[in-house]
């Protein structure tokens, strides 16, 4: 895949991570993501017999995605309306367009390399049965992983 194509794939992947991390207001509220997120995690736990101290560091974790992917959002407010505007332009400015695009991919790239460490961080939390567990959970509900 050549990098122009890269990049818009990382752009629009920013784009559809801020949508899902906070409602659309022309197409109404979407829920709170982090809420069913932290719920979502708080039942796998609780199916896997989870400690305390267990559930305490891994919400920390947790907590600190969504953390990171809300800031990432706010700090892209109209980007879009931007970006669009320009386009519009009789002449858009490719030099921005370009340096934006290229901008916007680090701060993706940077984002997912931080959640993995973290979700790295949480593997580390749990016990080889507890993984076995979640990953039988996981092959049931998705398909078996390859």
């Amino acid at each position: 895949m050549n990098k122009g194509i890269k990049r818009i794939a990382a752009v629009l992947g920013a784009v559809a991570m801020a949508g899902a991390i906070t409602a659309c207001k022309q197409c109404g509220s979407h829920g709170d993501l982090s809420g069913k997120i932290n719920g979502h995690v708080a039942a796998s736990l609780d199916k896997i017999d989870a400690t305390e101290e267990q559930k305490g560091k891994i919400n920390a974790g947790v907590d600190q995605i969504v953390a990171d992917g809300k800031e990432i959002y706010n700090s892209n407010q109209g980007l879009k309306n931007k970006m669009v505007g320009c386009l519009l332009l009789d002449i858009p400015n490719s030099a921005w367009l370009h340096a934006t695009v290229d901008e916007k991919a680090k701060e993706l790239t940077g984002f997912a390399h931080r959640t993995v460490d973290r979700l790295i961080a949480i593997s580390a939390v749990l016990t080889p049965g507890q993984r076995a567990e979640l990953k039988k959970r996981y092959e049931s509900a998705h398909g078996e992983m390859k």
